[in-house]
């Protein structure tokens, strides 16, 4: 099972997981203010903005005058660490956990771990959610999204390796770019067609001033999972991560799994 693959070094440098569900109109900031003081230990940083796009097609014109007196619509949450390795967004539609594994100490524990720490957050969401509005949130799309790190490995070397199955040098007709990158969406996945999934190659972010700078790229495998009435959104996120960890399969070659540390 394309699950289980794991490594001694994995290359993960960011995971974030999404949930996605009916709009709760009636649900404001404040109503969930017990979560805040809930996680403030944990997540002392808080910050509030301009919602989100809908995440669901809507019928309403793209520009939508506000009325004098209507109630504003709940703002975009996010509360993080101090660090900023950990990152909980929220707002009238969906429900995310981002983590973030950038220092020499930071270690991917898995998926799995990953995401028990998002259902229970998001469970403490929901409960409260329902206590306020009278509805419990609707789940309608799990989101699985992994950023990998591929240091040593230029973009374009990435570009070329990806689209060649790494049959291929690259053959860039200039001096090193300052950036480049491409995405390739699938509306169904081969693997389960109610999953799409995006792939992307990009040249990796700058290192932190205090870092060696090492060329390298990042991998993006972003799946969504459509979720079902009365399914288990939790077993179609495990579809979706079966999805992304099969895009990476395909993605990567023996010998940067080798250098990995993949443990068969």
């Amino acid at each position: 099972m394309t699950e289980m693959l794991k490594f001694e070094r994995p290359p993960v440098h960011e995971v974030t997981l999404a949930l996605m569900f009916e709009t709760l109109p009636k649900l404001q900031a404040l109503d969930l203010a017990e979560l805040r003081v809930d996680w403030r230990n944990d997540y002392p940083i808080l910050q509030e903005s301009t919602p989100l796009p809908a995440w669901q097609e809507s019928e309403q014109e793209t520009v939508e005058f506000v009325q004098s007196g209507l109630s504003w619509p709940m703002g975009l949450c996010s509360l993080s660490t101090e660090a900023g390795d950990r990152k909980i967004r929220f707002q009238q539609d969906r429900f995310s956990f981002r983590w973030h594994f950038g220092g020499a100490e930071d270690t991917y524990p898995g998926y799995d771990s990953l995401k028990a720490e998002l259902l229970e957050k998001f469970g403490q969401f929901a409960k409260l959610s329902q206590t306020v509005t009278g509805t419990f949130p609707e789940v309608k799309r799990a989101d699985v999204t992994y950023r990998n790190r591929l240091p040593g490995i230029s973009s374009h070397q990435a570009m070329a390796g990806v689209l060649s199955g790494w049959k291929s040098e690259s053959l860039f007709p200039f001096r090193v770019p300052d950036y480049c990158g491409f995405r390739v969406h699938y509306h169904e996945s081969e693997i389960d067609d109610r999953v799409s999934v995006l792939i992307g190659v990009d040249s990796a972010a700058p290192e932190p001033a205090d870092l060696d700078f090492i060329e390298g790229s990042t991998l993006l495998i972003d799946a969504e999972s459509q979720v079902d009435a009365s399914e288990d959104f939790s077993l179609r996120m495990d579809k979706a991560h079966n999805v992304v960890t099969g895009a990476f399969l395909e993605m990567t070659n023996g010998n940067m799994r080798t250098e990995w540390g993949e443990i068969k």
